[in-house]
Order: C-alpha cells, then sequence, then structure tokens
C-alpha cells in the first residue's frame, strides 16, 4: 500500500472540480488493481459480511452455545442485522451502536459521512469559539470560515506532509469523540501558524484496516463505475456539504473491483424475535442519525431505539451518557429494554 493510501486512511482527495475526480480515478484503479492481484485475491469474492455472519455463528457453535448476544459499533451494526437476519433464533440480545443503514456501508452509506460531518461540526465551533485561547474566532461562522482558510492553504502548500485532503480527514479523525474536541482546536492552532499538527493515532494496523475494508464494502454492494457519477456526486455534495463532500463524494477503489460473482446483500427485514436494541447519537459524524432511523424501520417490531442528544461516533461506553449507558447495561445483563423508542438528554 502506497504511503499515500496510508496517510489518508479512506478518504479520497477533494475533488474541487471535474478533472479532480480524474485524476483520482487513477489512485483508486491503481488500488484496485493491487488488490486484484495480490497474493490474498482469491479470497475477494468470499470476504462479505454475510460470510463473516456464517462465522460468528461457527464460533457459537464450538462454544456450544445456544444462542449469543452481540455488541456491535459502527460497521459492526451492518454485521450484527445481517447475523439477526439470517440466523434470528440463534441471537440473544443485540446492541447496534450508531448503526449504518440497512443497506450496509454501500456508496450511500460512504456519501452520508459528509452529511455527519456537516451536522456534527457546529459542536466543535461552538467549542473552538467559546475558547478564545486558541485564536480560531470568538463565534461558530468564524470557526467555519477558519475551516475553509486552513483547507485551502493547506490544498496550496501543505505543512509536513498535511494537505488539504488530510486536514479534512484529520478533522473528521477528532470528530468522532466529543472528549477530543481540544486536541482539534490545538492541531488547528498549530496548522494556522504554520506548525505541524499532532493527529489523532491510527486505529491499529492501517494496512491491515484498509485492505480488509476494501475488501469488504467493495464486495458487499456494487458500487457505481461511471466516473461521471463521481463527478456529479462530489459536485452535488461539495454544494449540499462542503466540509468534506468533494471527498465523499469522489471516486473509490469499489469502483474498478474485480467483478467477480459474489452474492447479493442481505435484506434487512422485521422477521425475528424482538432482541435488537439501537443506539445512536444525534449528531454523528461518521454514521448520521438518518441511517440509523432507516435502520429502526426494516428491524420493525424486533427493535427500539435510543437517541442520544450529543455528538460523537459511538454511544456505549465510548459517550459516557448516563441514561443511555444504564439502557445499554441493563439490556445486555437483565433483557430489560424500553417499551418504546427512547431520548436520553445530554450529560450536564
Amino acid at each position: 500500500m502506497s504511503e499515500t493510501q496510508r496517510q489518508r486512511r479512506n478518504l479520497p482527495a477533494y475533488a474541487h472540480t471535474d478533472a479532480d475526480v480524474v485524476a483520482e480515478a487513477e489512485f483508486a484503479r491503481a488500488i484496485a488493481d493491487q488488490c486484484a492481484s495480490s497474493d490474498s485475491a482469491w479470497l475477494l469474492p468470499h470476504t462479505t459480511t454475510a460470510n463473516t455472519a456464517r462465522d460468528i455463528d461457527r464460533i457459537r457453535a464450538a462454544l456450544g452455545e445456544d444462542k449469543i448476544s452481540y455488541l456491535g459499533h459502527s460497521y459492526g451494526t451492518a454485521l450484527g442485522a445481517v447475523y439477526a437476519t439470517m440466523f434470528p433464533e440463534r441471537g440473544d440480545r443485540i446492541v447496534l451502536d450508531s448503526a449504518l443503514g440497512p443497506g450496509g456501508y454501500d456508496h450511500t452509506a460512504f456519501r452520508r459521512l459528509a452529511r455527519g460531518v456537516q451536522e456534527s461540526f457546529p459542536d466543535f465551533a461552538a467549542y473552538a469559539a467559546a475558547h478564545p485561547e486558541y485564536g480560531l474566532g470568538s463565534t461558530p461562522e468564524e470557526i467555519t470560515a477558519e475551516f475553509d482558510d486552513l483547507a485551502a492553504r493547506l490544498d496550496a502548500n501543505p505543512i509536513g506532509g498535511i494537505d488539504g485532503t488530510r486536514f479534512r480527514g484529520m478533522t473528521i479523525d477528532y470528530l468522532f469523540s466529543d472528549a477530543a474536541l481540544p486536541a482539534l482546536a490545538a492541531s488547528w492552532r498549530a496548522l494556522d501558524s504554520g506548525q505541524p499538527a499532532p493527529e489523532a493515532p491510527p486505529p491499529g494496523d492501517v494496512d491491515n484496516l484498509i485492505s480488509s475494508r476494501h475488501a469488504v464494502l467493495c464486495a458487499d454492494s456494487r458500487w457505481p463505475r461511471d466516473i461521471g457519477y463521481y463527478q456529479h456526486s462530489a459536485a452535488v455534495d461539495r454544494e449540499r456539504y462542503p466540509l468534506v463532500g468533494g471527498s465523499t463524494g469522489n471516486i473509490v477503489p469499489c469502483a474498478y473491483w474485480p467483478d467477480l460473482p459474489s452474492e447479493p446483500w442481505v435484506p434487512i427485514t422485521d422477521q425475528g424475535p424482538s432482541n435488537v436494541l439501537l443506539l445512536q447519537n444525534e449528531r454523528d459524524p461518521g454514521t448520521p442519525l438518518i441511517g440509523a432511523r432507516e435502520m429502526r424501520e426494516s428491524l420493525g417490531g424486533r427493535a427500539r431505539m435510543v437517541t442520544v442528544d450529543q455528538g460523537g461516533h459511538g454511544v456505549y461506553p465510548f459517550g459516557a451518557n448516563t441514561c443511555a449507558d444504564d439502557i445499554a447495561t441493563g439490556f445486555l445483563t437483565a433483557g430489560t429494554r424500553p417499551d418504546q423508542d427512547t431520548h436520553c438528554p445530554a450529560n450536564r
């Protein structure tokens, strides 16, 4: 894997123009070709969410358990929903925290990352405006303008290897936790003064993380292959969600993934026992609320949903919200669950 891909992780370059999408297409194709020619390429048709769900059930059987409970975050909600659909009578207590929509992590979910960032960014803007020691501005509007200015400056002149795309990705990483807002403000302050900025640490082995991510997501669903589609989506998302829409609308390696036979995505339905609890922050940058609502609708009477008045990606136990923690812990340990969908206020 190239150093460029390692630094970007899963964020395409920010497309300001149609020509930027054409340039990114060369990079995306190179990554797809690299995966298709690797020693493990024979695995590509088989690395699906459905097969992972089957692996989970084999683990259940090997443990001699009739049923298992499950707690999944982010993409793990797609896996948990698929398991609950394929093996409805073998799940005990299923918790889906920060849910994708019922289509899994497809192109729609990836584009929604821009919506999530746009919805969660005001929390950071309010924080930075309330802390003048960072020197980023005194109003949320000034903080937003600072984002645009920094991104443009870094697009033209990167600092310490951080260009505009990496700056946007760094901002997303920090927005994943409300507790990281001070660190994000400090990083912005460093960049604003022309100094290299500390970044959120990578989540483990980046090579393996990105490679396995491509393998699963590109096999689970068909991503558009027409470059014109991505030019249109980047233009639309730049307008709707200007913070990162030019990146999430841009082309990705899945557009050039080998056309290998693979089973279709497992449709999520309401068929099965009522044993699912959804947990969702209202302002989640990674999996915005709209996806969780769609997952809730697909699961119907099988599920109850708890929404939490906070930002960040992950509710239990990451968000430290007492109301949500108590509900989730009570469900996992004692099987108690709200009779209806519930809202948890922010901790005060």
